[in-house]
């Protein structure tokens, strides 16, 4: 039951360093052509003067329109993917949504620069009077530098919004299905290859609050279709009363028919794929034992998280076509309590395992718990990677905020003459810094909102049904983009407050 990943070997590849290595270079040149290009192109004596700097009016223009154009193709293709009813093609279009809604984005940013950032600036550095004014004029007097310094922490939050959202979906759909299709009390698993022998079994059994228990393994088996087609499978051969334990949705027969003897289920996209129905007689070779002819008796729903894709099988048949020395021990067992009696059968049982602590026993709640762990640390995982990001953003907030610094030195040093205090001069210089990342997160968290909201609807046939929007870790990721703003202003805020006044206004 679930999915489980062992990582035991590190591997890196001969090719990985020089893939990073190509990619890097390859990256940097063409970041790099544009800029070249400009600078190329314009004559020393526009270069002298300084309105020239801000760049021509018509490519400004340019530029929204082709950013505003990739952003409508880009909702397009997402619409197309949270419509499309297979997940293929839906994970087609979800991609080429991704893909042109970040491209449009970043390219549009000047654009929504001046939009947003007055936005914030009017809700947020009202509260600091005329400092937060020319604060938030400074992030707007160049809207391209504005854009392109939010751009990479937009990227880096817009994908932590996308798989915060799908994690959370994840954790919640499970926990509904785990709700409604997990029927027994308690779920005896180990996290090691270790099989549960007959004195575990006994000392399960010997717990008096215990009603019933029900046998889990897995058979390797090929298979061969109607239509001719081999596949190797894995089929989960388990009790009868796992059809109650394990309440699979079907979409032809009946589950508690496919552990009859001579009988199995197959899942949905399997019958699809081969033509299968129920009534067909499919060619079941055991591994290591003989070949059976088994009839499809249900066919199972693969619009699930739990046991997707699996094949039932009655432990029966399984023993029927297999050496005594092959049938494999159980790797799950659920457990049914008596009636009224789930508290005491649960202490029973952890008392009964204590001499065999690489087994463990869990709930619905405690399993629950156990799989918002294990996604919550995969999650973290990917978070820290995406950390690196958000260090590179901030390192470009610096850089931007230090040549802005250095752009206005006269301008700081004329302000400084006319009453600015140092300490309001560092304030002006932190706000800006603010609005800026501000800015960054909003557009990178309602990008990645919507990327996530159109994943889980990509994958609502595959199991992910529910779909949960983790609101406190979207609010925490925005509150550290403040946090990550304000101590990137640290240093230029430090560097303005110390110009020495008249130098700074003797400044050409």
């Amino acid at each position: 039951m679930g999915l489980e990943v062992e990582l035991s070997e590190l591997t890196v590849s001969a090719s990985t360093p020089v893939v990073g290595l190509v990619v890097g270079v390859l990256t940097t040149v063409v970041a790099a052509w544009l800029p070249a290009r400009r600078a190329a192109r314009t004559s020393p004596m526009a270069a002298l003067r300084e309105a020239a700097s801000a760049g021509p009016e018509r490519a400004g223009r340019v530029r929204a329109a082709l950013g505003l154009l990739l952003c409508g193709l880009g909702g397009v293709a997402l619409v197309a993917a949270a419509g499309a009813e297979d997940v293929g093609d839906g994970g087609a279009y979800l991609g080429v949504g991704v893909l042109l809604t970040l491209v449009g984005a970043v390219v549009v940013g000047p654009l929504l620069a001046g939009v947003v950032v007055r936005g914030v600036g009017a809700v947020v550095l009202r509260l600091f009077g005329p400092v937060g004014r020319m604060a938030g004029r400074n992030a707007v007097r160049n809207p391209r530098r504005t854009g392109a310094t939010a751009a990479a922490l937009m990227v880096g939050l817009a994908v932590v919004g996308a798989l915060s959202v799908v994690g959370s979906s994840v954790v919640a759909s499970a926990s509904d299905q785990l709700d409604r299709a997990v029927g027994a009390d308690f779920i005896l698993d180990t996290a090691t290859e270790q099989r549960f022998t007959a004195e575990v079994e006994a000392a399960v059994r010997s717990v008096p609050e215990v009603a019933g228990v029900t046998h889990v393994s897995a058979v390797s088996a090929e298979i061969t279709t109607p239509d001719g087609a081999e596949t190797a499978e894995e089929l989960v051969a388990a009790d009868p009363s796992y059809a109650l334990d394990m309440r699979a949705e079907t979409v032809a027969g009946e589950l508690a028919d496919a552990y009859a003897p001579g009988a199995m289920s197959v899942n949905e996209v399997f019958a699809r794929e081969h033509g299968l129905a129920v009534g067909d007689a499919l060619s079941v070779r055991f591994v290591g034992g003989e070949t059976a002819s088994l009839r499809v008796a249900a066919v199972t729903s693969d619009d699930s998280l739990l046991d997707q894709g699996a094949k039932y099988v009655s432990l029966e048949t399984a023993r029927a076509h297999l050496p005594a020395d092959l049938v494999p021990l159980s790797s799950v067992l659920f457990v049914t309590a008596v009636d009224g009696q789930k508290a005491a059968a649960h202490e029973g049982l952890r008392e009964a395992l204590a001499g065999y602590p690489q087994y463990s026993v869990r709930g619905q709640g405690e399993y629950k718990e156990l799989l918002e762990e294990g996604i919550g640390q995969m999650l973290n995982l990917v978070y820290g990677l995406l950390g690196l990001a958000i260090v590179v953003a901030v390192l470009g907030v610096v850089n931007t905020l230090t040549l802005s610094v250095v752009e206005r030195t006269r301008e700081i040093g004329l302000m400084r003459a006319v009453g600015l205090s140092r300490r309001q001069l560092r304030r002006m210089v932190r706000l800006e810094s603010l609005v800026i990342a501000l800015f960054g997160a909003l557009l990178g968290l309602g990008i990645g909102l919507t990327w996530g909201v159109v994943g889980q609807r990509v994958l609502a046939s595959r199991g992910l049904g529910v779909l949960e929007v983790p609101w406190g870790t979207i609010g925490a990721v925005f509150a550290g983009a403040a946090v990550v703003g304000l101590a990137a202003a640290l240093l230029p805020a430090f560097r303005a407050g110390r110009m020495n006044v008249l130098r700074a206004i003797a400044t050409d």
